[in-house]
């Protein structure tokens, strides 16, 4: 079997989560022994695995399937709950953006998504292609804790106290505003937010950005930092009160690293972090300074919710999304081999079958009963 994974445009998402989870998915894949490209026309491969929606992207898409190749296609946003309060206007294009996702994700032959979460808002927004939930994964070799980092990232950014520290785009859903006004009552400790500080023109939020610039001393915003295991091993808890997600990379990187964690009480966590197991939820500012306060007087609090952690992310290591990725892609391949035609040896475009709105191979009714 050989597979190509496509990410169009990965120099654009390099300070994102897709660009790490589409490098795990590579990854996992050559540790599990598949033969694995990049480059959709590196002719022949078997499967054909997208995880953008770019022009590029459609463009291998109908090639591909003109091919007769399967098209997984990767959903990590599953539209307008995750594009809302991002960047300007993205408020007003979220209808538009959630339309074309749609149309994207029905043109391909299969889906995959990070959580349950992602997969009934896909089924909710009236998808019809067969569903399967994958995790982002987490490299456990990349997020090691090291005293090391620890001691020279808290040195370089003048770290001296218990620190929570939070990652990712400094944007309105990321809850920026949230963690602003919990550093504010806790002036006892440190704060830090690695990400991506946008231009206004790009990301236009006044009360966001006036936060920003009247932020209490003990908030340091460094922008965004390449080596986030580093970066992040100098905090003592990550709290993420962001507001939406799809699954969130950054809890596994920290979970990774043992860190205990601390998140917005959302559907998007039901299934996987568990309260007082793997972290500490809450829905309010109130919530969140005693989340936090708690868990710096309480080692043995600490201590459990770091085990957790770790479990967390040891069930979402490489090796295991590897084979999950394997077994998937077999069941499509199983499922959509024809016997060769008589004659010269070529590809045959799928047979297909009229089911409501869209045109469906006929092999994912099939599917949709593995996936689903």
């Amino acid at each position: 079997m050989r597979v190509c994974l496509y990410l169009e445009a990965d120099e654009a998402f390099a300070k994102s989560g897709f660009k790490r989870a589409f490098e795990h998915h590579v990854k996992a894949l050559r540790l599990q022994g598949v033969s694995v490209t990049t480059d959709p026309a590196a002719v022949p491969y078997d499967l054909l695995h997208l995880e953008a929606a770019g022009p590029k992207s459609y463009y291998f898409l109908k090639r591909a399937q003109r091919e007769g190749i399967p098209v997984v296609v990767h959903a990590h946003s599953v539209g307008a709950h995750d594009f809302r309060d991002s960047f300007t206007m993205s408020n007003v294009l979220a209808p538009l953006y959630e339309s074309y996702l749609k149309f994207f994700y029905e043109t391909g032959d299969y889906i995959f998504t990070p959580t349950e979460f992602a997969k009934r808002c896909l089924l909710g927004s009236g998808i019809t292609r067969p569903i399967a939930v994958l995790s982002n994964g987490i490299d456990r070799e990349c997020f090691r804790f090291s005293p090391q980092s620890r001691a020279a990232t808290r040195k370089r950014f003048h770290l001296q106290r218990f620190t929570a520290f939070s990652a990712g785009n400094v944007i309105p859903r990321k809850g920026v505003i949230t963690f602003l006004q919990v550093a504010e009552r806790l002036p006892q400790f440190d704060f830090i937010w690695y990400g991506q500080i946008w231009s206004k023109l790009l990301a236009f939020h006044p009360e966001m950005y006036q936060r920003i610039e009247e932020r209490p001393p003990n908030v340091c915003m460094p922008g965004f930092v390449s080596d986030t295991p580093r970066a992040f091993a100098a905090g003592d808890v990550l709290f993420f009160p962001s507001h939406t997600e799809t699954q969130g990379l950054v809890i596994l990187e920290a979970a990774s690293l043992g860190l205990p964690l601390v998140v917005r009480d959302l559907p998007e966590y039901q299934d996987w972090l568990i309260e007082g197991v793997n972290c500490l939820k809450g829905e309010h500012q109130n919530d969140f300074v005693e989340a936090l306060r708690q868990l710096s007087e309480d080692e043995g609090l600490r201590a459990r919710l770091s085990q957790g952690a770790l479990e967390l992310a040891q069930a979402n290591g490489l090796p295991l999304i590897g084979r999950r990725l394997e077994q998937l892609y077999r069941r499509v391949l199983h499922l959509t081999r024809t016997p060769p035609p008589a004659g010269p040896t070529r590809r045959r475009k799928h047979q297909t079958v009229r089911s409501g709105l869209a045109e469906r191979p006929e092999h994912s009714v099939e599917l949709w009963r593995l996936f689903s």
